[in-house]
């Protein structure tokens, strides 16, 4: 790999952590520049920050001096501009929406820890819902955001779409599971004339309407419903896709698939395709785990900004490294120039620690 690559890509870290956390850029004070050996080398190691260094204590007082919208406005911004080379900024894009936790093993005395069962001592989890492109030629994740316990899904998904027209203003199609799957998000979307496809739960309807299908067959049936909504009654409607018993190459079973959608033109014969294109968010989830951060800390500060960090060294790799090397590699070479860059400033002049 490339020493001059791997410099700029330790730079891009680097201003992620220093807007974060409102920390000066180039100064002889304690920085983005010298957190990244850190953070960097928690990451190789799966482990604690506090564990690989001996700066942890003035990178969490800085991260808990920050803000979640911070820290957003800072992901968003790094990785709208390291994926600007790619030219997605002037493509129509396909977006996929899912929710990833990080599990929690202590009180559940927090309104952003969502309450769990206790199964192997997991009481409780830490959810962010992200938003990624998964366009056939791409898979870039563009924004995360922190969700409370309770939370309302249709609210936060608008959130993250506001900002996200502000960089992909021609949205081809939204992706979404059976857990998105409601009248309130159905109406919000229609609002903004956005296509969507949601994979829709089978419930006593839709078990019902598959049941009176023979094999193999497909369908659309209107369904039009409507709502309370803060003491007004919506209207809405929809488009409902039967496929009955259909015949999955990849696992060797018939399948019934149920989705919801806005399309105007929908083909029967690729829905699904098309919605299999939103399990490429979860292929990025799974690399982003091998670089997981681990942290004590309840404070959503210091998890977001862990979450951040890890999802923005995802989107390096993915967009200049992934064709070259292996995730885990880049990330130890990675790592490797951050920690010589930082002991030769060091030799030069010690920052406080």
């Amino acid at each position: 790999m490339n020493r001059d690559s791997l410099i700029s890509s330790l730079k891009t870290l680097e201003h992620f952590t220093n807007d974060s956390l409102n920390l000066k850029h180039h100064s002889s004070n304690l920085s983005g520049f010298h957190y990244n050996r850190d953070l960097l080398k928690a990451a190789v190691a799966n482990t604690y920050v506090e564990t690989v260094g001996n700066r942890s204590d003035s990178l969490y007082l800085a991260i808990e001096n920050s803000s979640p919208s911070s820290i957003k406005n800072s992901l968003f911004s790094r990785i709208s501009a390291i994926s600007k080379p790619s030219g997605i900024k002037g493509k129509k894009s396909i977006i996929a929406f899912d929710y990833t936790t990080e599990d929690f093993y202590g009180d559940v005395d927090d309104r952003w820890i969502h309450g769990w069962t206790g199964e192997n001592g997991i009481t409780g989890k830490y959810s962010y819902l992200t938003a990624s492109i998964v366009n056939r030629e791409m898979r870039l994740p563009i924004i995360s955001i922190t969700s409370p316990a309770g939370n309302i899904i249709p609210a936060e998904v608008m959130s993250i779409l506001e900002t996200i027209r502000t960089y992909l203003p021609d949205i081809d199609l939204l992706l979404f599971d059976r857990g998105f799957y409601s009248k309130d998000l159905m109406v919000r979307l229609g609002s903004l004339s956005i296509p969507y496809i949601i994979f829709v739960p089978k419930r006593e309807l839709e078990r019902r309407e598959l049941e009176s299908m023979h094999l193999g067959e497909r369908k659309i049936m209107m369904h039009e419903f409507s709502f309370h909504y803060d003491g007004k009654k919506i209207k809405g409607d929809t488009k409902l896709v039967f496929l009955r018993r259909i015949f999955d190459r990849r696992i060797q079973e018939y399948l019934d698939w149920v989705f919801a959608t806005n399309l105007e033109d929908v083909n029967l014969d690729s829905i699904i395709s098309q919605y299999k294109i939103r399990w490429r968010i979860e292929t990025m989830f799974r690399v982003q785990d091998e670089c997981r951060i681990k942290t004590k800390s309840k404070r959503i500060e210091v998890r977001y900004f862990l979450f951040a960090y890890e999802q923005l060294i995802e989107a390096i790799w993915y967009l200049y490294y992934s064709k070259e090397v292996s995730f885990k590699r880049f990330l130890i070479e990675l790592s490797s120039v951050c920690n010589t860059l930082v002991e030769n400033e060091e030799r030069r002049g010690s920052p406080h620690q």
